[in-house]
């Protein structure tokens, strides 16, 4: 807890060397409007509902019947001037499948709940000395699936909340990199029956906390007119015994526009958690469907 605090105090001592800059922020951010300049407030969203369908009738090379769904929402709001900077993204997912060959029919395929705000002042064109918070959790209950009797994952649990200090690396407003040698990660188990098992950390221990290394760098661009990538890195290691045990995310979302609503997407996860499994995790999602950009 002593690591959180002193984290804390480092943060408030960092934004507090720019509170001038800062209050110009709050100005404007009163005063936001939609703007396409490269200073001031811009804002990006792209809400995105996909389908997939399976129905088979007498088929006799066999299979079954399944219907897919998945929703993701995505939204940034980044403010830039001369010297400082600030980028906040909201990312929320959940997806179900139903398949006629399960029990339970319907199972949840994505859930996902990702908050990161980076903050910094320029020391150069490119380099920024910058904080950092990122959140991450999920809404509901995981099973491994096909049994239902027993879930291994809940609302915070895991949650995961880091306090970061470092130094941020953005050439343009496409890329960037946040590379932090001093991070705070606190991990939350708060379901009672997990934390009594020592799921996700040491057995009874509702909050744990790691000192480590951070590293995040973020993708964002237009491939063609009607093609957009945007990527997403994350990467962690701890400053203990089990330093070079890295944690790995990494999101990646193609989206191709067909006309104004419709379009077709591909959304892949590459997740590496030890606490969580000791094995690579990866879920892709593909498929068409409505979307909306604001």
């Amino acid at each position: 807890m002593k690591k959180v605090f002193l984290l804390l105090a480092a943060l408030f001592i960092l934004m507090g060397a720019y509170a001038q800059d800062a209050q110009k922020v709050a100005t404007n951010l009163t005063n936001y409007v939609k703007t396409d300049t490269t200073r001031g407030w811009k804002h990006f969203g792209l809400s995105n509902l996909t389908f997939g369908q399976t129905s088979l009738t007498n088929w006799a090379a066999g299979g079954n019947n399944s219907i897919s769904g998945d929703f993701m929402f995505n939204a940034s709001l980044n403010y830039l001037n001369d010297k400082v900077f600030w980028d906040n993204n909201l990312t929320f997912e959940y997806g179900l499948l139903y398949s006629s060959a399960s029990v339970p029919d319907w199972m949840k395929a994505a859930d996902k709940l990702n908050l990161t705000s980076i903050a910094g002042r320029k020391i150069s064109k490119t380099w920024s000395y910058s904080a950092m918070l990122n959140f991450y959790t999920q809404f509901a209950k995981g099973y491994k699936y096909p049994t239902t009797d027993k879930y291994f994952s809940n609302l915070m649990a895991p949650g995961y909340l880091e306090l970061a200090l470092g130094f941020t690396y953005k050439p343009n407003d496409r890329y960037s990199a946040f590379i932090s040698p001093l991070a705070e990660r606190a991990t939350f188990v708060l379901d009672d029956s997990l934390s009594t098992a020592g799921v996700f950390g040491d057995p009874g221990k509702k909050v744990i906390f790691q000192t480590g290394a951070v590293v995040i760098a973020t993708a964002n661009q237009s491939l063609s007119k009607d093609l957009s990538l945007k990527s997403s890195l994350y990467l962690f290691t701890p400053y203990s015994k089990d330093f070079g045990h890295i944690d790995v995310n990494w999101d990646l979302f193609l989206n191709y526009k067909i006309n104004k609503l419709l379009t077709a997407s591909l959304n892949t996860t590459l997740r590496y958690y030890e606490k969580e499994i000791t094995k690579v995790q990866f879920k892709e999602i593909f498929g068409l469907g409505l979307a909306y950009k604001f």
